[in-house]
């Protein structure tokens, strides 16, 4: 069964945006030939799953980032797709989501984020790895990445990887409570 993987940046103290949203203090680590093993991750996923408000950011930062992989957008409101993107809108349960991604996926599914996505998912016992990369600066407050979701889950440690510029990635697996 393929994978669903949380691959995402965070700062040191749990955040993954400020309050509104912000992501610009991530820009300083956007090093010319350094990718942080994205390029590699990205060939082994075939779907992608986002909520609306990462979807509706993305044009920001210029053009759709994700080539031709379907990604499914958790919404209920009408989505303007970029040329070339494969984009489902997804207004249905959690469930019905998990079973169609599962089924059509051959490789791995990536779970971009933000928050709220990343935090159903794993109430639902849904995320089966995280990569995390974990940003040298604290923000003191924004989106938190896990929040308070009441979902205790043993995490086993796969691969770290530590970055010249202080950045430290981390391959976890998840493993569940029965």
């Amino acid at each position: 069964m393929p994978e669903i993987v949380l691959y995402i940046a965070s700062s040191l103290d749990g955040f993954i945006a400020r309050k509104d949203g912000d992501v610009s203090w991530l820009s300083p680590y956007q090093v010319t030939g350094q990718d942080y093993g994205y390029s590699e991750f990205l060939r082994s996923i075939d779907i992608i799953v986002m909520g609306s408000r990462t979807f509706e950011q993305l044009p920001s930062f210029g053009p759709w980032p994700y080539g031709d992989i379907k990604t499914y957008v958790l919404t209920r409101r009408e989505l303007k797709t970029p040329e070339g993107a494969r984009v489902v809108p997804h207004s249905g349960s959690l469930d019905e989501l998990l079973m169609q991604i599962r089924k059509e996926s051959q490789m791995g599914i990536w779970l971009v984020g933000g928050a709220a996505v990343a935090q159903s998912f794993l109430m639902h016992k849904a995320i089966d790895e995280i990569i995390i990369s974990f940003i040298p600066i604290l923000l003191g407050q924004g989106i938190s990445l896990f929040g308070d979701t009441g979902a205790e889950s043993g995490i086993l440690l796969h691969e770290s990887r530590l970055y010249q510029n202080g950045i430290v990635q981390l391959h976890y697996g998840i493993e569940y409570p029965k």
